[in-house]
Formats: structure tokens, C-alpha cells, sequence
């Protein structure tokens, strides 16, 4: 097929990417210790570690996971924890072991942590001392398997990276309750104990990685060391451009559970070998902002919540943001009068990113420096294959709105023990339905309009929430919005807003007036519903589905 969008590429970024020099993800970070082995890669609290110090600890953990818990390549390990210095070395330490990673969100409850466990088969699962009072006691009738994670443990990192083992860790100890040990007691196990490196290929599972994806339910992408590599090349090559100096220094607040905290956050930067801050508590605007004060962050990835409630909070704006070089807005669209006033506050443009779960998940993003095309997400990444699809799966042309469908070597291959819903999500012809409606202009900028299931019919014509949202969002009077379809006798469906009001004298006829200024009469919603807030996700995307709850 043609790729009409490689033209518009930035110089410097190929239209193939070249995967044939590694063999694993792990070799990001072998490559970034022996290249720089003394900077920093991670801080998080006052605690840091260098890419020497990862390497180390993480061949440890490796060590004990293999050699004490008795697991062997393709076994599962899930992880349930915040953004500390922990998760890379647990992540680095699973895939060099040639293990399986699952990762959890740390607010589950004790019935999703159960399915998870049960549904991937994990045998071993680290979890933060804070939430493993939700770890059921019982998994499948077996006793749990837990490394107990503490925030403190991380002020004893380098030292044990050095050798030196902390005063109050005796590794003779019994484990803190049957089945459990604590995470620095495992470290400095693994650190006594001969690592032999099992084979791991790229065609080896690394991820099963939990998504609802079109119907709400969950289920795991399986995530290879293929995809993953092939997914940060993709991007390696194409920020490159924007990472060429030595103080570029990324701050990860989105969870690294999530898909793109873990992308991004955890792997991204060491393929870029750069410095990366971690933010445990996305929600701790203060904590944040202390962050920003101690370290001059270059690249922030966030979304459109985020960047709403940054503009919000004075501390933020009245920080000195002159070292801000990257914005990059992904998981929800980034709405028009978000964009407009990050540039007015930082001087960088908040420029729009693709991607899902089962594309590891880089689709699309912007051109570093490209002007113009607002509101779009950018172009395909190189070796990435983009079509829009009607309803009868046959391919629109480019200025017709039609479902994504996207291949490439960052596609998974297929859901875990989900053969049905695998075959649902694929074409004849391999491409993955992504259920969003897109469209491509002549140049191959690629705009999302809404998930194909949110589309609202109205009187037989299809209205898309964010086109809504956007106008609504855009009056003065309002900090944030969703839109849904409500059951209508005589339309079918008709447009409700809810609103969260920054203006407390705001009115349903006030907003009524001015969505009828900038939209057709059937796009105009049909009623507001004032609230405090809006329901969302543990990234910053908001729940549609819970509002029609």
C-alpha cells in the first residue's frame, strides 16, 4: 500500500525501522550501561539510581527470581505497583529472566486482583506494602507468592548496588509472613547468588498487558520482545531529533502501569539513555511541582486531564518552564483550547500522539517541528501501515472518516486465551481494528474524531462527542466536560453534557446559546447536568462509560 505520509517525516527518520542488532528488550538497558554507565537514570523521591546501578540490581532481582522462587522462562510475574525505583528494576530483572510480565494497577481490589492472577496464571506477584492488604490469601487454592515492596527500601539501593548491604537486612531472617519477602531481602539474595542468563529471543512473550479495548472487558494483549522493540525504535528515531542534548531529562507522571507509562516511562528513556523522574502519585499536583523545581525537565508526556489541571493550579504556572523543549499529549485527545493555552503558558507546542494497548502502543505522533495540522495526532510511525475502514470493512479514501486499522511489527498478535475476540479484532488481511473513527487528510495526517462506540445517531445523523466537548469546553465559564447519548423519543438519541463549571454562575440556557453559535441544530446537546467531577481513569481519561451509568 502506499504511505502517502512519508514525505512529511522529519529529516533524519526512516521509513523502515531496524530491529536485527538486538535480541531483547534488555539490551536497552546493556547498551545504556555500558555506553553512560555513571548518569543517572531514574530519580524518584530524593533517591536515584544510574544505569550501572539498574543494570546491577537488576540482574540481582533476575537471580533471586530464578534461583530462589524457582520460575523459568515464559512463567508469570505480575507487578502492582506505583512509580518508584522499583519498577524498572523489576521490570529489567523479569525480561532478562526470560519471564513474563503482568502488570496491575496498585488500587485494585481483591476481586481484580484475583481475575488477573487467575486469568494470566502469574505465580509470583510484587506489590506495595499499601496495597497488599487487598491480595487475596489464596490463589487457585494455593498459598500467594508475594515480594513486599516499601518506599524506604530505595535509599538502600546504591549502596547494595555497590555491594554494601544495608545495616538492617539480615537475608537469614524467616520472610515477613508465609509466601512473602521483602523486596531488598530478595535483592540482596539474588546479588549473593550466580546469575545464569537463560536465552531470551524476541519472539518470546514479555508483556500481557490489560486492556478493556472495544468491549469493555478485559483482556491481555500479548506483547512480545518484538513488539516492544520495534515499538521504541519507532520512536527512538523519530525524538530523536528532540533529544540530541546531554541535560534532556524526561519526568514520567503517567502510572508505568499503564501502557504508556511503561513504554515511555520505564523503557523509552533508557533506549535514550536520558535522566527520567518518576512521580508516584499522579494526583499530587504539589509533590509534582517540587519535582519540576529540583529538576529541569525537557520532554513531558501527559493528557488532556493533566494538562487542564496543570493550567489550573498556580504553583504550576508560576514555575519557570523555559526548559520545556517536548509536549507530547496521547491517550485522549488533546482538546483545541488545552493546546492553545499550554503554548501561551510554557511556549511549547502540545503536540498530539496515537497509540493503544495492542500496538505497544505507539501508532502515530507529530512531526517535532511541524507547523500547522492542529488538532492532528501526526503521521504513522515508520514500517506502520494505516487504513480507514467503513462499516463493511472496505477502505475509505483519505478525507472520509472511517475506523483505524493499523499493521506493523509493534501489532500483537493476538489476545491471551481470547481466540474469538483475536479473530474479531483482526481483517482478512492482518490489520488490527482499532474501534477508532479517524480520519487522513492528503498529506497523511491522521485526526481522531471519537471512539466508534461513543458515536451518538441523532435524527439518523452521527454526532462525535469530542467535536462536542470541544466547543463546550471552549466556553470561558468551563474547567472540563463529557459528553454521552441519551434515549430520545423523537431524535432516537440526543446529546447530554455534564459539566464541570469554573464558573459557579454558569447556566444550562447560557450554554445552550453558545453551543448553538458553533454548532448545527441537532448537535447541539440537548441537556447539561452540572457536577463536581468527572469520572476518570487512573490516567486522566474520562469515563463516558460511567456517566451513562
Amino acid at each position: 500500500m502506499e504511505r502517502i505520509w512519508q514525505p512529511q517525516y522529519q529529516d533524519g527518520v526512516p521509513f523502515e525501522i531496524d530491529i536485527d542488532g538486538y535480541h531483547s528488550i534488555v539490551d536497552f538497558l546493556d547498551r545504556a550501561s555500558a555506553e553512560r554507565p555513571d548518569q543517572t537514570a531514574f530519580v524518584c523521591v530524593g533517591s536515584s539510581l544510574s544505569f550501572r546501578e539498574l543494570d546491577t540490581l537488576s540482574r540481582a532481582f533476575a537471580s533471586y527470581l530464578l534461583n530462589v522462587e524457582g520460575l523459568s522462562a515464559g512463567d508469570r510475574v505480575a507487578i502492582m505497583l506505583p512509580n518508584l525505583l522499583h519498577y524498572p528494576i523489576v521490570v529489567f530483572g523479569a525480561l532478562r529472566a526470560g519471564l513474563t510480565l503482568v502488570n496491575l494497577n496498585p488500587n485494585y481490589t481483591t476481586r481484580e486482583i484475583l481475575f488477573h492472577m487467575q486469568d494470566s496464571g502469574a505465580s509470583l506477584l510484587v506489590v506495595s506494602e499499601k496495597s497488599i492488604a487487598a491480595v487475596p490469601t489464596e490463589i487457585d487454592g494455593k498459598a500467594r507468592k508475594i515480594v513486599v515492596v516499601a518506599a524506604g527500601e530505595m535509599q538502600s539501593f546504591r549502596e547494595l548496588a555497590k555491594g554494601v548491604e544495608a545495616p538492617d537486612i539480615d537475608t537469614k531472617a524467616s520472610p515477613v509472613a508465609a509466601g512473602e519477602r521483602r523486596f531488598i531481602d530478595a535483592l540482596t539474595i539474588g546479588r549473593r547468588t550466580p546469575l545464569s542468563v537463560p536465552t531470551v529471543t524476541l519472539d518470546m512473550m514479555a508483556f500481557l498487558q490489560y486492556t478493556g479495548g472495544t468491549t469493555g472487558k478485559q483482556k491481555a494483549a500479548v506483547l512480545t520482545h518484538r513488539n516492544f522493540v520495534a515499538n521504541i525504535q519507532m520512536m527512538s528515531d523519530w525524538f530523536r531529533a528532540g533529544f540530541g542534548k546531554a541535560d534532556e531529562c524526561l519526568v514520567t507522571i503517567l502510572p508505568m502501569y499503564h501502557i504508556m507509562g511503561l513504554s515511555m516511562g520505564c523503557i523509552f528513556s533508557v533506549a535514550m539513555v536520558r535522566k527520567n523522574v518518576l512521580i508516584p502519585n499522579p494526583r499530587d499536583l504539589e509533590h509534582f511541582v517540587s519535582e519540576l523545581r529540583d529538576h529541569r525537565f525537557t520532554f513531558l508526556l501527559g493528557v488532556n486531564t493533566l494538562f487542564n489541571a496543570l493550567l489550573e493550579y498556580e504553583p504550576f504556572r508560576n514555575q519557570d518552564l523555559s526548559c520545556l523543549r517536548q509536549t507530547t499529549g496521547a491517550g485522549a485527545q488533546v482538546e483545541p483550547e488545552v493546546a492553545k493555552r499550554w503554548r501561551e503558558l510554557t511556549g511549547c507546542r502540545l503536540q498530539g500522539a496515537y497509540g493503544l494497548t495492542e500496538a505497544s502502543p505507539g501508532v502515530c505522533a507529530m512531526p517535532l517541528h511541524s507547523a500547522g495540522h492542529e488538532g492532528s495526532v501526526g503521521l504513522p510511525f515508520a514500517s506502520t501501515d494505516l487504513v480507514l475502514l467503513d462499516d463493511e470493512g472496505n477502505e475509505v479514501p483519505a478525507g472520509v472518516a472511517g475506523e483505524i486499522a493499523v499493521k506493523g511489527p509493534q501489532v500483537m498478535s493476538r489476545y491471551w486465551n481470547r481466540p474469538e475476540e483475536t479473530q474479531a479484532a483482526f481483517t482478512p488481511d492482518g490489520f488490527l481494528r482499532t474501534g477508532d473513527i479517524g480520519m487522513v487528510d492528503p498529506d497523511g495526517f491522521l485526526t481522531i474524531i471519537d471512539r466508534k462506540k461513543d458515536v451518538v445517531l441523532v435524527s439518523g445523523f452521527n454526532v462525535y462527542p469530542n467535536e462536542i466537548e470541544s466547543v463546550v469546553s471552549s466556553h470561558q465559564g468551563v474547567l472540563e466536560c463529557a459528553c454521552i447519548g441519551v434515549p430520545d423519543e423523537k431524535t432516537g438519541e440526543a446529546l447530554k453534557v455534564f459539566v464541570v463549571a469554573r464558573d459557579r454562575m454558569l447556566t444550562e440556557d447560557a450554554l445552550q446559546q453558545f453551543s448553538r453559535e458553533f454548532l448545527t441544530a441537532y448537535k447541539v446537546p440537548r441537556q447539561f447536568e452540572f457536577i463536581d467531577a468527572l469520572p476518570k481513569s487512573p490516567v486522566g481519561k474520562v469515563l463516558r462509560r460511567a456517566l451513562r451509568a
